[in-house]
């Protein structure tokens, strides 16, 4: 830090200058929190040695040189924030770019040319510190940021002016650091309603690659299912040649007992694969998370345990209602699906109530009423729970 200090007596003001201390450790604390150390190294450093220059000419009652000294930490500490913050946006933004690059190629729409961020601009060249301000000011991409580093580094700027040529080069290095810091802030923080914006643009991608990917998947499960209606058909004509032959009969019903397990092996992977693409697009257009479930003869049946309604109620509690919201997006993202719902609990008619505030629930989230066949509450020792049992044809 080369400051030229205006006097080297042992008392040089009437009071310690505590605030501007105590502003120097801030903000090196908040540059080192920002891993200033990794992102931005030599200027962090800079910081830190004018700190402890600043801390030592308190100590000897040096108050001037000490205020001047906390001042140029401060900006040198905020410097390096600044800087640590904009590296650590460049790699996030880089990634963002990345993600919806290979989402775009995946689903075949054309990624056009990129927009060049405030980030990716290079870093306004040294010159009138006023000049710059203005231009960032005039700025649409940048105006609406970094209200607070421009005042700053207006005030720096106002500072220099009004200076004594004895104080001319130290404040001329606090108005270069705040104006950089005004323009590096406001930079960075442009470039994170780029990120915020790729965010919603990602969010939409992905919902679309979930809904090609379940649309494939039901595709493949129709095919096979016609295929083994086919096999089926086949293997019933088969019979019928060889009835007249038992022992013929016995090796034609073997072979088709393969042919039959094979398909229907297949075609059962291929429903699972269907289900599973669906839940995976059901909680990203709900934004929430399906229930525990399991497989058995009903089909899929999904699990609401006491917890998710008001205790003693039928009143769905808000992490059972986002529950139901996403079950009612699951119905409506699975062919040809139906909804059984059936509830127990000690008290037969507070298990009808909550079956049928269930079933209300997921007619409200847009399942139809066709798909929700059967409410069914009943009395029972069993721990308290409403299930849906999703089937599909």
């Amino acid at each position: 830090m080369a400051l030229v200090l205006a006097s080297a007596g042992p008392v040089q003001a009437a009071a310690p200058p505590n605030a501007e201390l105590v502003a120097a450790q801030q903000a090196v604390s908040r540059a080192d929190s920002a891993d200033g150390d990794q992102y931005a190294p030599e200027q962090l450093a800079t910081a830190r040695n004018g700190l402890a220059q600043a801390q030592a000419a308190m100590a000897s009652r040096k108050y001037k040189d000490a205020q001047a000294l906390a001042l140029a930490a401060a900006a040198d500490g905020d410097l390096a924030y600044a800087q640590s913050r904009a590296a650590q946006t460049r790699t996030e933004l880089a990634q963002r770019r990345n993600e919806i690059g290979d989402l775009r190629r995946r689903l075949q729409i054309d990624e056009g040319a990129p927009r060049a961020g405030a980030l990716d601009d290079e870093a306004p060249p040294g010159g009138d510190y006023a000049l710059r301000l203005q231009a960032l000011a005039a700025d649409p991409r940048l105006a609406p940021f970094a209200a607070f580093e421009r005042l700053h580094a207006q005030q720096a700027v106002d500072a220099l002016s009004k200076a004594r040529r004895s104080k001319r080069e130290a404040a001329e290095y606090l108005a270069q650091r705040r104006v950089e810091i005004a323009e590096l802030t406001a930079r960075t923080e442009s470039a994170r309603r780029d990120i915020d914006q790729l965010d919603r643009e990602r969010s939409e991608l992905l919902i679309e690659a979930s809904r090609r990917d379940a649309e494939a998947a039901r595709a493949e499960a129709e095919r096979l299912r016609v295929q083994a209606q086919i096999q089926a058909e086949e293997a019933e004509r088969l019979r019928q040649q060889a009835a007249q032959s038992d022992m013929a009969m016995q090796d034609v019903e073997a072979a088709i007992a393969g042919v039959s397990d094979v398909q229907a092996a297949k075609l059962r992977a291929a429903r699972e694969r269907e289900a599973k693409l669906a839940r995976e697009e059901a909680e990203l257009v709900a934004g929430g998370k399906l229930p525990p479930s399991r497989w058995d003869e009903r089909g899929e049946v999904f699990t609401l345990g006491g917890d998710n309604f008001a205790a003693g109620k039928a009143t769905l509690t808000e992490r059972g209602a986002a529950s139901v919201r996403t079950l009612a997006a699951y119905l409506q993202a699975t062919s040809g699906s139906a909804a059984r719902i059936e509830g127990v609990d000690a008290k037969a008619s507070l298990a009808q109530q909550r079956v049928e505030a269930v079933r209300d629930a997921l007619v409200g989230g847009g399942a139809s009423r066709q798909q929700v066949r059967a409410a069914v509450g009943a009395a029972g020792k069993a721990k308290p729970r409403v299930e849906v049992v999703v089937s599909t044809k």
